[in-house]
């Protein structure tokens, strides 16, 4: 390995010499060239001042003819006294003319020659020929190449017979990278900056080889001085590149300066002097940057500085060390957020590219925090509430909800985890003072906004205030429910009371905000009574928290309470429905027991309602039709209640029925009851839809009907005895002749526009 890096250092040497050599020679050549092509040009010049001079003498010649007029001799021109337009280059006339001759050929006009090309228009040059590309380009490649490998086999030779020693290769490989720098700094100030910049980074790349082979293969230097020598030359690349303003010896430096630390490996941690390191290298990066407006340059310091720290963790980091790499994280992201902000203002070359880069430099930060953090939960909850007064800081300077929503939830995911990992005694007190002041603080900065400036929360900063006042609940039930759980109801409604609070000290300012946490105080109560009871508590207290969100949200005009209303009263409805078929303990009553007082306290709240949107504007125009669909449910609910009623006198009937003559009589006379209770329900909506003109009520009789009259011919004509077949059969169909009766009798009553159009 040492012996291919010694031959590619010397096989950089030796040919780049001759390159540099070359180089400067067609240079002078080149400035040779131009300058001839300037008295050609200036020759031409006068050629054509000439010749225009004495076409004008002529045509003012003429227009005295033309008027008859005596021609006044033109005004003597001055004769082109330029001996270079007349003689050749040494001075001397033709020596085939006398010095007559000669002098009249100096005061004749002279007109530019034939075969002389003019200037292309523009002021652009000619085309150059197929001569001259061979001559002045492609025969200098052809030497170089020729040259390189010729010295490349010297070099092999003298590798393989040992004539140079390691000593003497590090110095021919630093001899030959000064000599490409200082060719490569005479090429620029010839007016080649391209490529001598290329020359001069190809001698600072092979400085840096050099350093590197004498520390790492050779062990020629030791590692304070070859970190001495590859920083020097890096800042000499550096001063270079501004002095030039060149952004490819920038990026070269910058690359080398980053790469220095692994081209000098330790096998000992010094994880201060290499971070203190790397932040003078960003802030030199960002001063070279800012000098040349390379904004690109911050992109290599970025990716230098995220692998420097990923290399270093990888191999030296522990948990004890968390304090002193978080502290530097900080400071590294603040540098290049920095960075992010001056670029804004004074460059905008690649902004977008160099901007959207480091934006994720506090994305990288973030999750590194939390990973080094971890293990410590003290640290871990003491940079949330950094985090989140820091959120709450740019949120209001930059006055945007979007920021105060990132920054909420960038806090408020890792403190519920936290919450659930350290649930306990120990953490209940920090925790839940950690909690509130996450809460607290968000809720600050919204109420800044409403009250302080006196503006209306947007759609995210309002999803912000239910989810704060949720979440946070939730993060402190966790908390609270490993250690005492009879005070997580209590907690709920306190935080419900706390919304009403908050509620009726914005309802003089606004009233559409404060409808929000009138809503949390709503469901935060109907979370207090599912922890604090069972049952039909339970499905008492979501259905009046429900009922109570829809009238709040009819009154205020807003379709989402009602729509949140609406969610928790379905809920409270599938509860009950659960809760009517369970078994029914001993001893109950028929329609005096806790469930049936339940179910007839949600029918209530459901007619109660339907009368809400019977009177409110909103339903005339709803297309929903709410109060239909509420007057459905409520009698759906009652029919369940007769029916679960019927079924649970029955069940505990059986239980004191030894025989199964006894039981089946039951079941006979369980079916029939239902029949006859279905078919009478359907009779009493249909006389009820009727007096009311609701339609709705009366097409849920007819759809009961239907449903009886199946469960008759099809359920109780093959199961029930002749008695109880014959009960089923005659009341059905002595409920089903009145129903026909009362049609006919009231049908003209019936306005054309009635109640089910709304």
């Amino acid at each position: 390995m040492a012996a291919l890096m010694l031959f590619g250092l010397i096989l950089l040497a030796i040919p780049g010499v001759g390159v540099a050599a070359l180089a400067i020679m067609w240079v002078r050549l080149a400035k040779a060239t131009r300058d001839i092509e300037n008295l050609s040009a200036a020759q031409t010049s006068n050629q054509l001042t000439a010749s225009v001079a004495g076409l004008r003498r002529e045509v003012d010649a003429l227009r005295a003819e033309l008027r008859g007029a005596r021609a006044m001799p033109p005004e003597p021109l001055p004769a082109v006294t330029d001996s270079s337009t007349l003689r050749p280059a040494d001075g001397r006339g033709d020596p085939g003319q006398t010095p007559v001759e000669t002098g009249r050929a100096a005061a004749r006009p002279v007109t530019p020659a034939i075969s002389q090309p003019l200037p292309a228009a523009g002021g652009l040059e000619p085309v150059e020929s197929l001569e001259s590309k061979i001559g002045s380009r492609w025969l200098l490649y052809v030497g170089v190449v020729a040259i390189v490998i010729g010295a490349s086999y010297f070099v092999k030779l003298a590798f393989e017979n040992e004539w140079i020693d390691e000593t003497t290769r590090v110095i021919i490989g630093a001899f030959v990278g000064v000599l490409l720098g200082y060719g490569g700094t005479r090429l620029v100030r010839a007016g080649y900056p391209l490529y001598g910049q290329m020359i001069s980074g190809a001698g600072f790349a092979v400085l840096y080889v050099s350093i590197y082979a004498a520390f790492n293969f050779y062990d020629l230097i030791g590692q304070p001085l070859a970190f001495a020598l590859l920083c020097g030359v890096t800042i000499a690349a550096a001063w270079l590149a501004d002095r030039q303003r060149s952004q490819g010896l920038a990026l070269m430096a910058v690359g080398g300066a980053f790469a220095t630390p692994f081209m000098l490996p330790s096998h000992t941690d010094a994880q201060l002097a290499l971070f203190s390191y790397d932040a003078m290298l960003v802030a030199g990066t960002m001063y070279l940057a800012r000098r040349g407006s390379w904004s690109a340059l911050n992109l290599v310091s970025y990716a230098g500085t995220v692998l420097t720290i990923l290399v270093w963790a990888g191999r030296f980091y522990t948990p004890d060390k968390f304090l002193i790499t978080e502290l530097f994280l900080t400071a590294f992201c603040a540098m290049f957020l920095y960075i992010v902000h001056r670029s804004q203002r004074f460059t905008k070359r690649n902004a977008g590219l160099v901007g959207r880069g480091l934006w994720t430099a506090p994305l990288w930060y973030y999750v590194a925090s939390l990973a080094i953090l971890h293990e410590h939960p003290l640290a871990f909850v003491v940079y949330l509430m950094t985090l989140a007064l820091t959120g709450m800081i740019v949120a209001r300077r930059l006055e945007s909800s979007l920021v105060r929503l990132l920054f909420w939830c960038a806090v408020e995911v890792p403190l519920i985890v936290w919450a659930n990992e350290h649930a306990g005694p120990t953490w209940l007190v920090g925790g839940l003072a950690i909690v509130a002041g996450v809460y607290v603080l968000t809720l600050v900065s919204q109420l800044e906004v409403m009250v302080r400036r006196g503006l209306r929360l947007d759609d995210r900063d309002l999803g912000l205030l239910h989810l704060n006042a949720l979440l946070s609940y939730g993060a402190a039930y966790i908390l609270i429910d490993e250690v005492r759980t009879a005070a997580t109801a209590p907690v709920a409604a306190a935080f419900a009371l706390w919304q009403l609070v908050l509620a009726a000290g914005l309802a003089r300012r606004d009233r559409q905000d404060a409808v929000h946490f009138v809503a949390l105080a709503f469901t935060l109560g109907a979370i207090a009574v599912a922890l604090q009871f069972d049952g039909a508590w339970v499905v008492a207290g979501w259905a009046a928290e429900g009922a109570a969100l829809i009238w709040v949200g009819l009154r205020e005009h807003r379709g989402w309470l009602r729509a949140g209303g609406a969610l928790l009263l379905a809920m409270a409805v599938m509860l009950l429905r659960d809760l009517l078929f369970s078994s029914p303990p001993i001893g109950r009553l028929v329609l005096l027991n806790q469930r049936a007082a339940c179910a007839a306290f949600v029918v209530a709240l459901l007619y109660g309602l339907a009368r809400l949107y019977h009177r409110s504007a909103e339903s005339a125009d709803s297309q929903f039709r709410p109060r239909s669909i509420l007057l459905v449910a409520a009698n759906a609910l009652t029919l369940l209640l007769f029916t679960s009623e019927i079924q649970a006198f029955w069940e505990l009937r059986d239980l004191g029925v030894g025989s199964r003559t006894g039981l089946r009589t039951s079941q006979l006379a369980r079916e029939a009851m239902l029949s006859i209770t279905w078919a009478a329900y359907a009779t009493a909506a249909i006389v009820a839809g009727l007096r009311r003109r609701c339609a709705p009520i009366r097409y849920f009789a007819i759809v009961i009907f239907g449903i009886t009259i199946l469960k008759v011919f099809m359920v109780d004509l093959a199961q029930l005895d002749r008695f109880y077949r014959v009960l089923s059969i005659v009341g059905l169909g002595v409920l089903l002749l009145v129903t026909s009766y009362l049609y006919q009798r009231f049908h003209s009553r019936l306005a054309p526009q009635e109640e089910s159009a709304t």
